[in-house]
């Protein structure tokens, strides 16, 4: 199994620059690429009739003007919804992006982070990762539990697989051994639901280590020095800008 050794930690934009513009939209991911974010973490769910959209919620209530569940709705219905401002204010014309969108926008310019949340019995996500050509993109893995990463490891065995680390998943050596049997490159740690020699172990393992999330500069600079190396925030200019300053992000 290769992977990829940083010389410095990557900074991931969760959702985008989420802090700031609304989740998971184009002005999110455009603008965290301009505050520095070296990934974009995005998350995806699927229409009733198989389109692959980038949304985290499993309704689209929250984050849009229009109400009812990704899954039992038609990609139509979905695309003529409008996002929310942070103040929930409705911005129009500005919808839930696809992932064929997102990938032909951004993968090129920055590393992906593709947490797939929802798929349909076809995996509809998964062959479309399976047919992009890594070496045309930058770096770019799929993120998930462990039903999602079997078949992303049938599926796009070629693809860099992402173990997230659950609220449930205490015992971190079972997800080491989840991570090893599922072939992973990374291993995603929950905040506040491991200690700080798991990171160790995980780097002894040959595990890039990610961390779900932090917003706080110094915070954020803690995780670095005990050895995260994909640290995932919400304020992608305010956390590069300080680590930057200490020669920690390149």
């Amino acid at each position: 199994m290769t992977r990829r050794q940083y010389r410095k930690p990557h900074l991931i934009a969760h959702r985008g620059w989420s802090h700031r513009f609304p989740e998971n939209s184009f002005p999110a991911f455009s603008s965290a690429i301009a505050a520095g974010a070296h990934e974009l973490e995005l998350d995806v769910r699927v229409s009733v009739d198989g389109v692959p959209f980038v949304i985290h919620d499993s309704t689209i209530d929250r984050t849009t003007d229009g109400t009812g569940k990704v899954a039992e709705l038609t990609a139509d219905e979905l695309r003529q919804v409008n996002l929310k401002d942070l103040s929930g204010e409705v911005i129009p014309g500005l919808g839930i992006p696809t992932l064929p969108e997102v990938l032909a926008n951004f993968a090129r310019k920055v590393g992906l982070n593709i947490h797939i949340k929802g798929m349909d019995a076809r995996c509809t996500p998964l062959h479309m990762i399976a047919r992009l050509a890594p070496f045309e993109y930058q770096p770019f893995y799929i993120a998930g539990d462990r039903g999602v990463l079997e078949e992303a490891l049938e599926i796009c065995p070629h693809i860099p697989r992402c173990l997230i680390q659950g609220r449930k998943d205490t015992d971190v050596e079972l997800v080491f051994q989840t991570a090893q049997e599922l072939l992973c490159e990374r291993i995603q740690f929950f905040k506040g639901y491991f200690e700080d020699k798991d990171l160790q172990t995980c780097l002894e393992r040959g595990f890039i280590t990610n961390l779900y999330w932090v917003d706080e500069p110094s915070e954020a600079e803690a995780a670095i020095l005990k050895g995260v190396l994909g640290l995932l925030t919400n304020d992608i200019g305010l956390v590069y800008q300080h680590l930057a300053e200490l020669d920690l992000v390149r």
